[in-house]
């Protein structure tokens, strides 16, 4: 059946839907099984501070939304899917399925997401072809171009999966960015690409209903490693489709593709390379976990509140994307190195107030101990005092009665 301009709005409001529910009505049913079965992330008052056990088994929600919504609508208008990309996605959703209940070490995780990487982008054919005039290059070869989308969508995986600290911030992030490539490509007119974008979006909102600021469910590594690798994939073709000769006439060509796309995962992407060269810095393993990351930084300033870190990041990132397309006209390169010095503009703002709150923040503590102890000491000293003085008058009354009895 093909699919006609008239009903496009309603086939992808059917997608979303589909998606929605099926992720928003499994949850229940995952939530009782992990109790069950006691598949839970218990928290250790360091990096996991949520207040009882929670399960992190939410990615199954989102990839069985996802997988089914896509499926049946690309299968229904006859449309050609990407190559390999259902392989490469239940290749990722069992490795992060052992990872949630059993624990992948990072060294067998890498090696997955490097064969899902190159399944998609040598058999699925999801390459670059141009580094649209940044450096001076253009025209690039093929085994180039497929090495450098290898290494974005292994950046993107594990981008998302550093970025998913905080109840919401991976599923808002790759909510904004799924509904940005799923209008793009609707009008592009790259309906399957379009189906995958507005699949992945319903499948992380029926999830938010879960998991959105006092959380009974976590993404697991199942979650943010789908969710990174499938946004990897859209951001490569949206790249790739802005080559397209025609498409340069239109309203929506975005000369600095390239730009826009990392605009619309870039919250994730630059905190990640924040984080790992700081962590280099410091003489330690890039992989090492700690509190480094933005949203750790940003749960000081507001006082441990995930919905404020939350709706501060997804603010945040609609900025960027808005931004990166009122300057889609200029070059790729400068546009990239002006979003990054914002973000890290940023970046420096919040560790600075950051260092301000916690000082305060000692300051008040400080204060109060003093002051407790100082309460403290006094009240010992008022005791001791009427202790003694009581003491003082009983013997001063004993001599006294003594003395009477002597005479």
């Amino acid at each position: 059946m093909s699919l006609q301009n008239d009903f496009l709005i309603w086939a992808l409001t059917g997608s979303f839907f589909l998606a929605l529910l099926i992720s928003m009505l499994s949850i229940p049913v995952i939530i009782r099984v992990a109790d069950i079965k006691q598949l839970m992330d218990t928290p250790d008052l360091v990096r996991k501070l949520h207040g009882k056990p929670i399960p992190t088994l939410g990615g199954v929600a989102i990839f069985s939304g996802l997988l089914f919504s896509y499926s049946v609508f690309t299968d229904f208008y006859n449309l050609s899917s990407i190559p390999f990309m259902t392989a490469s996605l239940l290749l990722l959703f069992f490795a992060g399925m052992k990872d949630d209940i059993l624990v992948l070490s990072p060294g067998k995780k890498l090696f997955i997401q490097a064969i899902c990487a190159f399944l998609i982008t040598t058999l699925g054919q999801v390459k670059l072809t141009s580094l649209w005039g940044m450096f001076g290059v253009t025209l690039i070869p093929q085994w180039l171009g497929v090495i450098i989308a290898f290494l974005v969508i292994v950046s993107f995986i594990n981008a998302f999966n550093l970025i998913d600290g905080v109840n919401g911030l991976a599923g808002i992030l790759g909510l904004i960015a799924a509904l940005f490539f799923a209008a793009w490509f609707a009008l592009f007119k790259m309906y399957a690409l379009s189906f995958l974008a507005i699949s992945l979006a319903g499948a992380l909102l029926g999830f938010l209903f879960y998991n959105f600021n006092r959380a009974k469910i976590f993404m697991g590594d199942t979650g943010s490693m789908l969710v990174g690798f499938v946004l990897a994939v859209l951001a490569l073709k949206f790249i790739e489709a802005n080559r397209t000769s025609y498409i340069s006439s239109k309203w929506f060509y975005i000369k600095a593709a390239p730009a826009v796309a990392l605009a619309t995962l870039l919250i994730p992407a630059l905190d990640m390379v924040r984080v790992f060269f700081y962590r280099i810095s410091k003489k330690h393993s890039p992989f090492r976990a700690d509190r480094s990351h933005i949203h750790h930084m940003l749960l000081d300033i507001f006082k441990q509140s995930h919905l404020m870190v939350t709706l501060f990041l997804g603010v945040l990132a609609v900025g960027f994307i808005s931004l990166s397309l009122y300057l889609k006209k200029m070059r790729s390169l400068d546009l990239i190195m002006i979003l990054s010095v914002v973000w890290y503009l940023v970046t420096i703002v919040i560790i600075i107030y950051r260092k301000k709150t916690m000082r305060v923040g000692i300051n008040q503590t400080t204060n109060k101990t003093m002051r407790v102890g100082i309460s403290q000491t006094t009240n010992k000293m008022m005791r001791v005092g009427i202790s003694q003085t009581t003491n003082k008058m009983t013997n001063k009354k004993t001599i006294t009665t003594n003395k009477k009895t002597i005479k």
